[in-house]
């Protein structure tokens, strides 16, 4: 597990990378004297805790930039400006917590955040990955993984789960566009995801669950070198 300590006051972000190593003892501890440090680092963490008030990029832009890049890990936002809660729902912010922050404090929200990502299997090295959709009145996550294959039917997008199905209102391009490489869509009206397939010809796909796509017959060689791909990914991981 990786956790960050981004604040632009050194002394801060040390005390707090001592007391989260205590608390999080087999946790990676990293730490950030900017916010611009943070978005430029290589691999960002599973929770982050962030100040506010930072000069040239306040905390506030850094989340905002994160969740607009998918990042959807646990955020906690640290400050001495306790009013600043208010601005923070909208960045889906796990915790706030409030300078001088009591060690007591600390480790219930960080014992309540790796019971969040142990929960929903998202901290770094799982790479599952999520979507979000909105389903009549519902928003839906929707984890990729469990995922065997969309279709499109009367302009609805009907995600077919390993336990359900899910109809919305939505374009298969769209969501083509998110799923990411695991995917491959073989028929203007079907993407599938190439960890269920069982067996494939020239004409069809059968996911694991037993369906039978159609595969369109311009896209039999792209999805046999796609599906190639995919295999020796998953030899080499």
């Amino acid at each position: 597990m990786r956790i960050a300590i981004c604040d632009d006051e050194k002394r801060i972000c040390a005390i707090l990378a001592e007391k989260v190593g205590k608390i999080c003892p087999d946790a990676e501890i990293i730490t950030y004297a900017s916010g611009k440090e943070l978005l430029d680092a290589d691999e960002l963490p599973d929770i982050l805790l962030l100040d506010i008030r930072m000069p040239q990029i306040n905390g506030m832009d850094v989340a905002k930039t994160l969740r607009d890049r998918d990042w959807r890990k646990i955020l906690i936002f640290i400050t001495g400006e306790e009013d600043q809660v208010f601005n923070s729902f909208d960045l889906h912010a796990f915790h706030f917590l409030v300078k001088p922050v009591s060690d007591k404090k600390l480790k219930e929200v960080l014992d309540d955040a790796r019971k969040e990502l142990e929960q929903y299997g998202n901290i770094a090295g799982n790479h599952d990955k999520y979507i979000d959709i909105q389903s009549g009145t519902s928003h839906i996550r929707i984890n990729l993984s469990r995922l065997l294959y969309a279709e499109v039917y009367d302009r609805k997008t009907i995600l077919h789960m390993k336990d359900e199905n899910i109809e919305y209102y939505g374009q298969l391009s769209a969501l083509e566009g998110l799923v990411g490489k695991d995917f491959y869509r073989i028929h203007r009206s079907y993407l599938v995801n190439m960890k269920y397939v069982e067996r494939y010809d020239r004409t069809s796909v059968t996911t694991l669950g037993g369906d039978n796509i159609p595969i369109a017959r311009r896209e039999y060689d792209g999805f046999l070198k796609a599906y190639m791909e995919y295999s020796r990914r998953r030899i080499d991981a």
